[in-house]
């Protein structure tokens, strides 16, 4: 070999080892090249699971550009050049019986992945939230013995507990929104860190490329006057069960305040059409959750991630809730509401009612329209609202030294070194 491929072979291989001498330097620079290269496979099941795993995905492969990842996911993964090994953006599940609906699709999505983990090189392996299908799938992910990376463990918002824990054996490093989380993990033998929540990046990086003077004035909205945004949820048992009654609302507070009080309804990409025979007058925007809570005065927000981007964006809300008779039937019967006595992530985080809920029966028009009122006349309940939210911010992660994005690439790059000379 020349003495550059002989340099190229050893930087790659170490020192004693080298490509065989009877390639030519194309291809041993080539192989070179897949050497080093890694693939990695992402799991991730629910939108909020999709978009933090996009953001991973795209940080490594700023990182690392001949790296290639394969996942199970949905839209915001293949936009980060994740190649779909299956699809799950339609697996949001409430409930048992939804539960038990998309059981069918979840084992084939699991038969595939493990087609595929068995059939390729895969160096490592990313598990984001989704805890139904990933706790059941990591056993045999352990027998596969690929090195694992759990992001938003199952259950990390609980403070106390087992609840979430039986991952901690499974896995080689956990990365967690909540210090709690880590503590809780790190005493049932995991390797976890507090990396803290990809929604203060986030939100940070929307307020500077998107100014709350420049959104309000693409809505239209005068300095003087109130902004609403409503979250009324995508999923058809939500556009169901619980726009009607925000649509309601709006109503009512269009009566009572006029002019003066604004409203913008915020859903994710796709959910428009479906939406729109709710609030057939009100501007609807996809895909722009950040920007429409770092613009408003208040909102009305349907319980879930959302509630904490809220907080995050410092927008003081009244959140909403309801389910099917069915599905109520299933939370009386397991006791879930004694267990978890908050549904809002502001409540359960600080673990006292910092924001309002509206649920099952107390989700109706007249009763969200005066929860708004009281946030729209009163300056003291606002700021007294965003006096708590400091405090979920902190929980977040907000004065930690790194990103929750860039402290799990430096984990996984920590799990998935790339190729080094010295230890190959």
């Amino acid at each position: 070999m020349s003495a550059f491929t002989d340099k190229i072979s050893t930087a790659v291989v170490g020192e004693g080892r080298r490509l065989p001498a009877k390639r030519g330097m194309a291809a041993n620079l080539f192989a070179a090249a897949h050497f080093m290269s890694k693939t990695l496979f992402f799991c991730a099941g629910d939108l909020s699971g999709d978009i933090h795993s996009a953001r991973l995905a795209c940080e490594v492969l700023r990182r690392h550009p001949d790296w290639k990842i394969y996942a199970l996911g949905g839209a915001h993964l293949r936009e980060a050049g994740a190649k779909i090994v299956g699809d799950t953006s339609t697996l949001g599940v409430i409930g048992y019986v939804s539960a038990l609906a998309v059981t069918p699709r979840s084992l084939s999505l699991k038969k595939a992945a493990l087609r595929f983990l068995k059939s390729q090189r895969v160096d490592g392996i990313v598990m984001c939230d989704w805890g139904g299908f990933n706790t059941r799938f990591l056993p045999h992910i352990k027998n596969l013995k690929i090195p694992t990376l759990y992001y938003f463990p199952p259950r990390s918002w609980q403070q106390s507990g087992e609840g979430g824990l039986a991952i901690a054996p499974l896995v080689e490093a956990i990365a967690t929104p909540f210090e709690w989380s880590a503590k809780r993990l790190q005493a049932a033998g995991g390797n976890a860190q507090w990396v803290g929540h990809p929604l203060l990046e986030i939100v940070a990086e929307s307020k500077v490329q998107h100014p709350r003077e420049k959104i309000r004035k693409e809505l239209g909205v005068a300095a003087d006057e109130f902004l609403v945004a409503l979250f009324p949820g995508s999923r058809p048992a939500e556009l169901k069960i619980i726009a009607p009654h925000v649509a309601g609302a709006v109503g009512v507070l269009r009566a009572r305040f006029g002019a003066k009080v604004r409203f913008v309804v915020a859903v994710p990409r796709g959910a428009a059409v479906a939406v729109k025979s709710h609030f057939p007058d009100v501007a609807i925007w996809e895909n722009r959750a950040s920007q429409i809570l770092s613009s408003c005065d208040a909102a009305i927000v349907k319980s879930g991630t959302a509630t904490l981007e809220a907080a995050v964006c410092d927008a003081p809300q009244v959140v909403v809730y309801d389910v099917s008779r069915l599905v109520e039937a299933q939370v009386r019967l397991t006791g879930l509401r004694k267990k978890v006595p908050f549904v809002a992530m502001p409540n359960i985080i600080l673990q006292r009612g910092v924001v309002p809920e509206l649920l099952g029966k107390n989700c109706r028009a007249q009763f969200i329209a005066e929860a708004m009122s009281t946030l729209i006349e009163s300056p003291v309940a606002r700021a007294a609202m965003r006096a708590e939210y400091s405090l979920v911010r902190a929980a977040l992660g907000a004065t930690l030294p790194y990103t929750a994005t860039s402290r799990t690439a430096d984990i996984l790059d920590e799990m998935v070194p790339p190729a080094n000379p010295k230890n190959s």
